[in-house]
């Protein structure tokens, strides 16, 4: 009696297994981007950014890195890194592709702190008037004084009368007169 082995081999076209959706992502934050991929021989993954780069190893660049197993990582996502991210992989039988639209949600200013709308000061007291404001990214504070005088943080100014700006966004008035 003779046994023969017949073995079969099959082979067939790779396809990526991940939803094809927008992505957003609030500012600052981390995105990562799943390529998962199904095929054989294995496929090999390439990413194509927004601004055209090509990535076709893993790799990190800056505030980017393409992982072994697919996946691109953003990191402190910016306004700027909006746009189409696409995976593709490939192999000798063919090419899928998967694209991630990406959006970079910021959230304008919004001055969360309430006054009245005349604060009484006694002379030679100091007066403490708060600014408090939310935002993606967070904002900046100002004061503009009589004058056009114009107070930023950390800017080190003191106006005659001791008036100056704290680094929480509040403005202080060592010695009110009028």
């Amino acid at each position: 009696m003779h046994v023969c082995v017949i073995s079969v081999l099959s082979y067939h076209c790779i396809y990526c297994v991940y939803p094809l959706s927008g992505m957003k992502i609030t500012y600052g934050l981390n995105l990562n981007l799943p390529c998962t991929v199904d095929g054989w021989p294995q496929a090999s993954i390439t990413w194509i950014l927004p601004n055209g780069v090509v990535l076709d190893k893993p790799q990190t660049i800056g505030r980017i890195s393409f992982f072994p197993n697919g996946t691109l990582q953003l990191r402190q996502m910016a306004t700027f890194d909006k746009g189409t991210y696409i995976c593709k992989a490939s192999n000798s039988f063919g090419s899928s592709a998967l694209s991630y639209p990406v959006t970079v949600m910021v959230f304008p200013p919004r001055i969360t702190s309430t006054m009245t709308s005349i604060t009484r000061a006694n002379r030679g007291s100091p007066v403490m008037l708060k600014c408090v404001a939310t935002g993606i990214p967070k904002p900046d504070i100002s004061w503009t004084l009589p004058g056009r005088t114009t107070l930023v943080p950390h800017s080190r100014y003191t106006v005659q009368g001791g008036i100056h700006m704290t680094e929480e966004g509040s403005l202080v008035i060592q010695n009110p007169v009028k």
